[in-house]
């Protein structure tokens, strides 16, 4: 008679967690009686739409919530045994950062911008290693920097987060929580402002803390990097635990509609494009000729120029009236560069920029004012992006009447610019705060729309959403276009995403275009070695080849 297998004991478990928040008018069901376990070296994918309370249930694992408005209705979260929601102020600091660590979606508020990189990092050590030597604390910044991917750690680390591009920033924010190597980590959208490439070095460093029996509890609204990490996932929908089980199995025959509509939205590198051989004028309504923005390298006592950044670098390209000109790269190609350049919020250094035959390139201050309304941009980040002291009336009224399109603020054009992008009317007296993340997004296409404009630049416009989420907003672009004939440069680290909208496409890696043409030229038979490492890069939902074990 064999002997039966020992039950391994969870490291962590969660037992019928509920979390409310009091508003003004109501109380809020965050997190409804909410019960599962993690095992010690056991990946768990925690997924659902915005609003489903996956955030909450992350970070009130590390009582993160604030109370008030926050409170812990019931529930228990036993880690090693105790209770988390029962420790003093002093047991929670023993076990935050060396035990059970964080990665926050969001890297701009998780850092300091009074501090430099490295003395962030250094921090934790000082806390949690007292009894370390300085060069012994130095040596681990460095370390952790590099392998996160900082390039030039030593130099880099006495710099401040401000001069992080934003995936350079998430990557010291996943090193601040990896360093003291934690038995849980909690990873909130961690990749979500990185390139495939990155991404792929980041898992590489998660599954090797997870040989060492390190969890992780990954919060993602990305399928494809569920199913490449993860052993078993959650799907949380309105605060409820709808569906859990292993991923394989979860994948191939979810059990609630729910879970699948979440797999359906997912874009895949073989889906075939919106549109395929369109047909555009042959005068391209803005143009590039060996476009320069090169940022200068100063140093020594007397901040002298040793060399530059070359961020885009001999760039040649040209969108039609009506064309969506998709542009990929790794973090630092150049991409959000040339976008920031062809708009005027950064300088050309070298080169040429047309705007229909004008040379726009050396235009200065208020010169830029006509270009400007007919080339609007959207930003990555919808929270940021939206002035959180003016209601979404004066948002959308702002840019129309500085360039004289409506002679004041006025309720019937705002409401017009709303209803076009899926909103309600009466949505315009509330603030940015009380939106969600989608909605946000599509305030800011609003925006960008109430000056009528002839071409749109996404920065990476849909990558911090959830997946179907992003499935709306990339439909609602796709309709604008066809409605108003508008013109997209597309920037974005999603190669799917890509392939599915655009109508050509650009590869950049360092300031340089390295291959173009039609998505199922670049994306299905890419010629460049570079081009083909971002496509194998890419997580692949449901190849059982793309796992990582």
């Amino acid at each position: 008679m064999s002997d039966k297998p020992k039950e391994i004991e969870p490291l962590l478990q969660v037992k019928n967690l509920s979390v409310t928040f009091q508003t003004d008018d109501r109380i809020v069901n965050a997190v409804n009686d909410v019960s599962f376990d993690v095992k010690p070296g056991e990946v768990l994918g925690l997924v659902g739409e915005s609003g489903s309370g996956k955030t909450v249930t992350g970070m009130s694992i590390l009582r993160l919530v604030p109370t008030p408005p926050g409170h812990y209705d019931s529930g228990e979260i036993l880690f090693e045994g105790e209770d988390i929601l029962k420790m003093r102020p002093e047991e929670l600091r023993r076990i935050r950062g060396s035990r059970i660590s964080a990665i926050f979606q969001e890297p701009m508020t998780a850092l300091s911008p009074l501090k430099t990189v490295g003395n962030q990092l250094k921090e934790l050590l000082d806390i949690h290693h007292p009894d370390w030597s300085k060069k012994q604390k130095l040596d681990k910044v460095i370390e952790w920097l590099d392998k996160v991917g900082i390039p030039d750690p030593e130099n880099r680390r006495h710099q401040f987060p401000f001069q992080f591009s934003g995936g350079m920033r998430q990557r010291v924010t996943i090193a601040m929580a990896l360093m003291l190597e934690p038995r849980l980590v909690i990873a909130d959208e961690p990749t979500t402002a990185l390139d495939v490439t990155l991404q792929a070095q980041v898992f590489d460093l998660m599954m090797k803390m997870k040989a060492d029996k390190t969890s992780l509890i990954f919060i993602t609204h990305d399928m494809g990097v569920v199913w490449e990490l993860s052993d078993r996932v959650l799907v949380m929908k309105d605060a409820k635990l709808v569906e859990e089980g292993p991923v394989e199995s979860l994948f191939v025959n979810p059990r609630e509609e729910y879970t699948q509509k979440l797999l359906n939205a997912v874009p895949r590198l073989d889906d075939v494009p919106v549109r395929a051989n369109h047909e555009f004028p042959e005068t391209p309504i803005l143009e590039t000729v060996e476009l320069q923005t090169w940022f200068p390298i100063k140093g020594g006592l007397l901040s002298r120029t040793t060399g530059h950044v070359k961020a885009v670098d001999g760039v040649t390209m040209q969108i039609r009236e009506g064309e969506t000109l998709g542009v990929v790269g790794e973090s630092g190609s150049g991409k959000s560069t040339l976008g920031r350049t062809l708009i005027g919020l950064e300088n050309a250094t070298g080169g040429s920029v047309f705007y229909e035959d004008r040379p726009i390139h050396d235009l200065w201050g208020a010169q830029w004012r006509p270009i400007r309304r007919q080339v609007q941009m959207i930003f990555q980040d919808p929270y940021s992006s939206l002035n959180g002291r003016l209601k979404i009336l004066d948002l959308l009224s702002e840019a129309p009447v500085v360039h004289g399109i409506i002679p004041k603020t006025d309720p019937d054009y705002v409401a017009n610019c709303l209803e076009e992008v899926g909103l309600k009317a009466e949505m315009m007296y509330r603030y940015p705060h009380e939106f969600s993340g989608g909605q946000r997004q599509r305030i800011c296409i609003a925006r960008a729309l109430a000056l009528k404009p002839k071409i749109i630049i996404c920065d990476e416009a849909v990558s911090a959403l959830d997946v179907t989420i992003q499935a709306q907003i990339l439909d609602l672009l796709m309709e604008l276009r066809e409605r108003h004939g508008l013109a997209y440069l597309f920037i974005s680290h999603d190669l799917s995403v890509v392939k599915r909208i655009c109508d050509h496409v650009l590869v950049m890696r360092q300031g340089q275009v390295v291959e173009e043409g039609p998505p199922s030229q670049v994306v299905d038979d890419p010629q460049h070695e570079y081009t083909q490492k971002l496509l194998a890069a890419v997580p692949s939902p449901g190849d059982p080849n793309r796992r990582r074990r």
